[in-house]
């Protein structure tokens, strides 16, 4: 493993940890990874094991509550004991477990990517001070299926047979411009691979640094995970994390 990479936890208690996650640092193995590939759960594990031993929605995933994508940066919750992770499952489910991220885009795009259909909502740039709530259910799309596209409820039958039983909700709020690049805050419940992405490229507006939905050419996927809001699992308390 790489002992360059630091842990940077941002609080603890007997129950949940919530960590700082790095750039380009997997969130959780795959089933098929070698045991020695650093990812964040596995650099959580060196200083907090009881987190390993954790049955989360797969053994090899320990108590980790939520995945970043490989390039997203911010806050992940992981629970150190399956009483906490349980509870906290149910509090995602009821919808009170809430995400906060910040996104920047240097480059509007009028031109729909591939497989998007129409945008119906407001564009969040011209909301400016009012939230936009983007909404829809999912698809995987392309190559080996890496990229997911929006489905809405008129789209076509074939399109609503290949996507997702949920309908997924994010609320952008413009946060202004410095030096040529816009800023927004989304908000989210229940998430789902690439939905902040997928959901501003929809509207026009890809991140910098996502080339998967021709975000303008950055080193680094400016998206950041910067605050978590829930119950807490055992005491029920509000919890609020921001960096």
């Amino acid at each position: 493993m790489n002992d360059r990479v630091q842990l940077d936890l941002v609080y603890e208690d007997r129950d949940i940890l919530v960590v700082n996650k790095p750039p380009n640092l997997p969130t959780v193995p795959l089933k098929t990874d070698p045991k020695d590939k650093l990812t964040l759960l596995g650099l959580v594990g060196r200083s907090f094991p009881e987190v390993l031993n954790v049955k989360g929605r797969n053994p090899w995933e320990g108590g980790v509550l939520h995945r970043l994508d490989t390039p997203t940066t911010g806050l992940v919750v992981i629970a150190r004991n399956a009483e906490a992770f349980e509870s906290l499952q149910y509090i995602q489910k009821t919808d009170l477990f809430i995400k906060e991220y910040r996104a920047k885009s240097s480059e509007h795009k009028e031109e729909l990517l591939p497989g998007f259909p129409p945008f119906p909502y407001e564009d969040p740039y011209l909301c400016k001070g009012r939230e936009v709530s983007i909404g829809s259910l999912f698809r995987r799309y392309g190559e080996h299926r890496k990229e997911v596209r929006p489905v809405l409820a008129d789209s076509p039958k074939h399109l609503l047979e290949k996507a997702t039983g949920s309908w997924y909700l994010t609320k952008v709020w413009y946060n202004g411009q410095e030096n040529g690049t816009h800023t927004f805050i989304c908000r989210l419940s229940s998430g789902f691979r690439h939905q902040v992405r997928s959901h501003l490229a929809w509207s026009g507006w890809p991140l910098d640094g996502d080339t998967v939905y021709q975000g303008k050419e950055a080193e680094q996927l400016a998206l950041q995970s910067v605050a978590v809001e829930f119950p807490h699992p055992i005491t029920a308390k509000p919890v609020e994390i921001r960096i």
